[in-house]
């Protein structure tokens, strides 16, 4: 299901444009309340053991009085996501709230955040029982790994980024994923195609969300369907990027080999 912008009518809020309800709440590990333009996002989560270990960057030690890489999602989620902004067609300023719960009451789902165990990268996966399928209702490659559903949102997976603030700004990016929305960026199960117009998007180059992001978050909770950004197939452009990904390889092997 690809994402088109919401029709926004003069003189409306937030809430009247859309209608957001959960049959149980306590299946719903990242919930979203709207109330007039107050938008208040609760989301309970779990850390793994390394998530409360101090962090530090793939290159460094991890200093003293480090904080915990927790604390560094934690901040980077709700400093992100939490403010307000300007749509138009609504009037006023809509006023984000990012709740983050780890005290999780018993029969509450929740989202568990843990350190990447496949992949240098950061990304948010399924459980395997839910890979595959998703593609047949959504017809979106995105969703081969992501069966994204308001009950079901996925896992997080960390990994340690070149810098405090870029670690935020990625965990910042996944949970985006968590909450509904698709990659913006050029990446390989997009066709190498980055959607126009997204280069300062959260889910593009993790600069900040942008109000049409928002949109497509309160999409997803309403429609209970993950919301993606337009792609399109452009066989130059696949050629092209395949091309690069061979030469990048063709000279690892020939590093090694000197190496060796």
């Amino acid at each position: 299901m690809f994402y088109k912008p919401a029709t926004l009518l003069p003189g409306k809020t937030v809430e009247d444009l859309f209608r957001i309800r959960y049959k149980d709440p306590s299946k719903v590990p990242v919930s979203i309340k709207i109330t007039g333009n107050r938008i208040l996002i609760t989301a309970y989560i779990r850390f793994s053991e390394d998530m409360l270990k101090p962090y530090h960057n793939r290159d460094m030690e991890p200093e003293e009085d480090a904080e915990t890489c927790a604390a560094h999602i934690t901040r980077g989620i709700k400093e992100h996501w939490g403010k307000d902004y300007v749509i138009p067609g609504i009037d006023g300023r809509v006023c984000v709230t990012v709740d983050i719960k780890t005290d999780i009451p018993a029969g509450q789902r929740y989202v568990l955040i843990r350190k990447a165990k496949f992949s240098n990268t950061c990304y948010v996966s399924s459980p395997c029982i839910r890979w595959g399928w998703g593609i047949f209702t959504t017809l979106c490659p995105e969703s081969a790994m992501l069966n994204w559903s308001p009950t079901a949102p996925g896992r997080i997976n960390m990994n340690p980024w070149f810098s405090e603030k870029y670690y935020e700004a990625a965990a910042a990016h996944e949970f985006g994923h968590v909450l509904g929305i698709g990659d913006a960026y050029g990446a390989h199960y997009r066709f190498f195609y980055e959607a126009p117009g997204t280069e300062n998007y959260m889910m593009n180059n993790d600069r900040s969300v942008a109000p049409q992001e928002l949109l497509m978050v309160l999409k997803a909770h309403e429609t209970g369907r993950m919301q993606y950004f337009p792609y399109k197939i452009v066989p130059s452009l696949i050629w092209s990027n395949l091309k690069k990904g061979a030469k990048k390889k063709f000279r690892r092997k020939k590093h090694s080999a000197k190496k060796g």
